[in-house]
């Protein structure tokens, strides 16, 4: 398997687990986190403006943003997956806008 098609069944697997069920909160929510902050849809607060926040540029998450997730969730694990999966949803956003840049190379020397 050459390296990207390698990269993209990790990422693709990534994705997959993002929407599993194991977890503290809801496939859905996660799922639609992982969406926004890859600059979807919008979604229910207090996680779209954590997640698009996380997707735009994260080191400007605020304290208030994570306490908001942390309260409508109850718990600092449901808080965790949620800022886990907005992450990996900014990540896999630019990985894929990095494997169409390559792809859409078509003379690597010039």
């Amino acid at each position: 398997m050459d390296p990207i098609n390698e990269h993209r069944h990790h990422s693709d697997a990534l994705r997959t687990a993002v929407a599993s069920e194991a977890g503290r909160t809801p496939p859905f929510l996660r799922t639609a986190v992982q969406a926004r902050a890859a600059a979807g849809a919008s979604i229910a607060e207090p996680y779209d403006s954590l997640a698009r926040q996380i997707g735009e540029a994260a080191y400007r998450v605020t304290t208030e943003q994570v306490a908001a997730v942390r309260e409508a969730l109850g718990s600092d694990k449901g808080a965790f997956e949620i800022i886990m999966s907005a992450s990996i949803g900014a990540g896999l956003a630019r990985w894929d806008a990095a494997i169409r840049a390559i792809e859409g190379v078509t003379d690597a020397s010039a």
